[in-house]
């Protein structure tokens, strides 16, 4: 609870940009309202998730939420070199938060997990560039009228059921 707490603040002071890696991303309530009002401050929320997982369930479950996030102006990133278990998110440059904790319940109330947050605009500076980088050479971006198009109702199905089981 307390990282969800962290995570809360560091979306309710930024001010320019939010980047967000998280290898299992299924944000509760709170954190989707959070993001939310960030965008409508005019923050930029860019978000690096998998783009295939080990958990398919998790996959088809985050993949529920694609359209409530594209259609809030939210970027999504799906990470294609692999299975991505990296939970980094950096705000504004200056605030990074680095550990075992993925955005989901499972991580808020179920698993004991650990982040670092560090307050450094260097060390921030260079985490931005570096998950910008990634963003560019290593993921695919995910499109609202790509993805929309591409919906059928069985796939819709499958994500709304995926998530409701996991």
């Amino acid at each position: 609870v307390e990282i969800s707490r962290s995570y809360l603040e560091m979306l309710s002071r930024a001010k320019n940009e939010i980047i967000i890696m998280s290898g299992y991303f299924l944000p509760g309530h709170s954190i989707r309202n959070a993001l939310i009002r960030a965008v409508k401050r005019g923050v930029a929320v860019k978000i690096i998730i998998a783009g295939e997982s080990d958990v398919k369930i998790a996959k088809a479950a985050e993949r529920y939420w694609y359209p409530f996030l594209l259609r809030n102006h939210i970027r999504i990133f799906e990470y294609q070199r692999g299975i991505l278990h990296g939970k980094l998110s950096v705000y504004d440059e200056k605030w990074v938060t680095v550990g075992s904790y993925n955005l989901n319940h499972i991580s808020a109330y179920a698993s004991i997990e650990l982040n670092l947050d560090v307050l450094d605009e260097n060390f921030g500076k260079q985490t931005t560039l570096e998950l910008n980088r990634i963003i560019e050479t290593e993921c695919a971006e995910i499109k609202p009228e790509h993805f929309i198009q591409q919906q059928t109702l069985l796939k819709k199905f499958s994500y709304w059921m995926s998530y409701r089981i996991y």
